[in-house]
């Protein structure tokens, strides 16, 4: 989203008007001076191919209902309104809107910086609690191949079966604590 508002700014520079501007860098005609919200995620969001960029500008210039594309950012939407609302406001106020677009390119792009930081401190974090949601059950498989029968122990009722149980709850209990845990940590 950050190179198509530093491209729209750049051609506003040039002496394009917001409507020509938006059109050439988006590639989809506009009614009005702003883009759509679902336009401009349309455009720059990463979808899964051209097929998909097609059927979907076509959606937009004939007005039937559009959906997101499946791979936007977390973030794109919010970003795309505050764009939308932007380009919006310096229409009706009449603000010169190349100096906006580029404030707003280098906020998106400090934006999409931090996300990626947030995802690589995070992966760490995410890879320990699956090799540690994978142990018990490579413990079983490793008692097996000693030799050991802990299938036999489990299934014979007692202690072995109330200790399976009992694991199977922490297990399940330490995944939703985990999942508890990255979720407010990404959203921080």
């Amino acid at each position: 989203m950050s190179a198509a508002l530093v491209a729209v700014s750049a051609q506003l520079r040039a002496g394009a008007t917001p409507v020509e501007a938006w059109s050439r860098t988006l590639g989809v005609v506009l009614a009005g001076p702003a883009p759509t919200v679902d336009a401009l995620l349309a455009t720059t969001s990463r979808p899964g191919g051209s097929r998909f960029r097609r059927r979907l500008r076509t959606r937009l210039l004939t007005g039937l209902p559009t959906r997101l594309p499946r791979r936007a950012e977390p973030g794109a939407a919010q970003r795309a309104r505050a764009v939308v609302a932007a380009a919006r406001l310096s229409d009706e106020l009449g603000a010169p809107l190349a100096g906006v677009l580029e404030r707003i390119a280098s906020a998106v792009a400090a934006d999409a910086e931090a996300e990626g930081e947030r995802g690589a401190a995070l992966s760490g974090p995410r890879s320990t609690a699956q090799v540690l949601a994978w142990l018990p059950v490579l413990g079983v498989a490793l008692g097996a191949l000693l030799g050991a029968d802990p299938v036999g122990v489990v299934l014979s009722g007692g202690i072995g079966t109330a200790s399976a149980v009992l694991g199977i709850v922490l297990v399940g209990l330490g995944r939703w604590w985990t999942a508890t845990l990255l979720s407010r940590a990404g959203r921080a």
